[in-house]
């Protein structure tokens, strides 16, 4: 209800929600793409919009994480593209104003995605330059799975900057990444330890500055137990910005 009183105009907390909802933009997220890579986005979105007390709209997309893996693994871009783009549309169908995907994996083919989509992407290789430049680290070693490791998350991180893991790390790395992914692992003490003992082995040998955590299960591993090592979490400045451009 609005009326006057006094000469003022009197608006209600109810109409104040619906006018910051009309202003808010509304989220689209492809999850699905491990078990818990959609939910760990969600739940971080939804806390820094409590945190703002800014009313949050987002319709989640559950892709086929086989299908994807497959395009992946193939480098098959265009039927990554055909088909992330479609979920992204599908999306914008339901009102979304901008879209992310909660994996850094399918990111492979962002170029074909946002040729399909109608609506803006939030692409998380978008934030590596700014997060490297804010942490004021020159040199990095990845952690993800083999394509993300393989390609310095698809180019982002330049070469001159990459501290890249020899064959036995890379190996270990990329399936252990895949056992916390396929079973939703969160801090248990084994993967922990054996990835900070490979963490401060390249921080000391290698001379690498920091770990870069590049992938979604990574950063739902050490949500609750932060590393013991210097890092940069590659989801949570993804979500940042995902957030940044939903309250812009």
């Amino acid at each position: 209800m609005i009326g006057k009183f006094l000469g003022c105009v009197i608006v209600t907390r109810i109409e104040v929600e619906t006018i910051m909802e009309f202003l808010m933009r509304k989220i689209g997220l492809i999850g699905g793409l491990a078990l818990r890579a959609g939910i760990f986005y969600y739940e971080q979105i939804q806390k820094r919009f409590s945190a703002s007390q800014a009313p949050l709209q987002l319709v989640l997309s559950h892709a086929d994480v086989l299908r994807v893996l497959s395009y992946v693994a193939t480098e098959d871009r265009i039927a990554l593209g055909a088909y992330l783009g479609g979920l992204t549309n599908e999306l914008a169908d339901a009102g979304c104003e901008i879209v992310a995907i909660s994996a850094v994996a399918p990111h492979i083919a962002i170029s074909d995605i946002t040729r399909v989509a109608r609506v803006p992407l939030i692409s998380i290789l978008d934030v590596v330059p700014a997060g490297l430049a804010a942490a004021g680290t020159d040199r990095v070693a990845v952690f993800g799975n083999r394509a993300v490791m393989q390609t310095r998350v698809f180019g982002a991180v330049p070469k001159k900057r990459d501290i890249s893991l020899d064959r036995d790390d890379l190996d270990w790395v990329h399936n252990t990444y895949a056992e916390i992914a396929i079973h939703g692992k969160r801090a248990t003490q084994p993967e922990m330890t054996e990835f900070s003992r490979l963490a401060n082995r390249l921080l000391q040998r290698n001379n690498a500055q920091a770990i870069l955590l590049a992938g979604t299960d990574l950063s739902s591993f050490y949500a609750e137990h932060q590393p013991d090592f210097p890092h940069i979490d590659l989801a949570q400045l993804h979500i940042d910005q995902i957030v940044r451009h939903a309250l812009a």
